[in-house]
């Protein structure tokens, strides 16, 4: 090989990614030299900083990045193409940058919905057919939501506490089949009960390090007791990776599924977007077992 792999996850807050580990392990599985061959950087980045930070990874030839929080809407402003689902969602979490005609091209792409319904799959839990609780409405939940609806999940229903977010969400699916409500304890356990719900997925920053820890209307998490034996609690937070969720859950006796499953899946995803190669499956195995550790 000749030419060097570049790439970078932005995002605020970003010293917490574990990206760069995983796609070391990528790396490997696909016989690239760390650091020789193949590199992957972590860069603070929020949405004013972003314009600038794209065209210094361009200058320095950089093939591609990642985006996480906040910047899957903002980045859809600077990519030149998009796959389908990007484009119908307006999101991207990957992108490769091309260059045609001495000109840079950047084609985005929307791995987490995807990665996500691949984790759940991995874990011995099945969407088809059943009647699925989502925490959120940023980028990750509408990418979650059409990988769902494209894997003809029963019934969706999406809880936020912003309803300005939720207004957009529901203006983008315009799906009456999909519900569409506050988050507070009143409507949880309404869902909950009302459709016998299989899977509760939280796709926003509940129980992030940093941000607020513990839902203010239930701080104990009660209402996962609500929730019927077998079904499955997944959340897209890794760090911590046992959220108060995850253990309210695991508590319960109730399938869990922890953040590292989308962050991997979706970067195997995104590994093979920009390299063409496809990650063995030791290599996956490999990464979950090291980063658990």
């Amino acid at each position: 090989m000749t030419d060097k792999y570049r790439f970078a996850v932005l995002g605020t807050p970003i010293e917490h990614s574990l990206s760069p580990d995983i796609h070391r392990i990528f790396a490997e599985g696909c016989g690239f030299e760390w650091e020789k061959d193949f590199e992957y950087v972590k860069i603070e980045t929020d949405k004013p900083q972003l314009k600038d930070t794209v065209e210094s990874l361009k200058s320095v030839g950089f093939s591609g990045f990642n985006c996480t929080m906040p910047l899957k809407d903002e980045i859809v402003k600077y990519a030149d193409e998009k796959s389908e689902q990007s484009e119908f969602l307006q999101v991207c979490n990957t992108i490769k940058i091309n260059k045609k005609d001495d000109k840079f091209v950047l084609s985005g792409y929307t791995t987490d919905g995807d990665g996500m319904v691949a984790g759940i799959r991995y874990n011995g839990v099945e969407v088809t057919g059943k009647n699925i609780l989502v925490f959120g409405a940023g980028g990750t939940t509408k990418s979650v939501v059409l990988s769902l609806i494209r894997n003809k999940a029963n019934k969706i229903i999406v809880l936020n506490r912003s309803k300005e977010n939720l207004d957009l969400i529901h203006d983008l699916f315009g799906d009456p089949t999909i519900l569409f409500d506050l988050l507070n304890l009143e409507n949880i356990e309404k869902y909950i009960k009302t459709f016998d719900i299989d899977i509760l997925i939280n796709t926003s920053r509940l129980g992030m390090k940093g941000f607020e820890e513990y839902p203010s209307f239930d701080p104990e998490y009660n209402f996962i007791k609500l929730m019927k034996p077998g079904s499955a609690v997944v959340d897209s937070v890794y760090n911590p990776l046992k959220t108060n969720m995850i253990i309210a859950a695991e508590n319960n006796n109730l399938k869990t599924v922890d953040g590292f499953w989308m962050l991997v899946y979706q970067g195997v995803l995104a590994f093979e977007i920009w390299t063409g190669k496809k990650v063995p499956d030791e290599y996956i195995e490999k990464a979950h077992g090291i980063i658990k550790r």
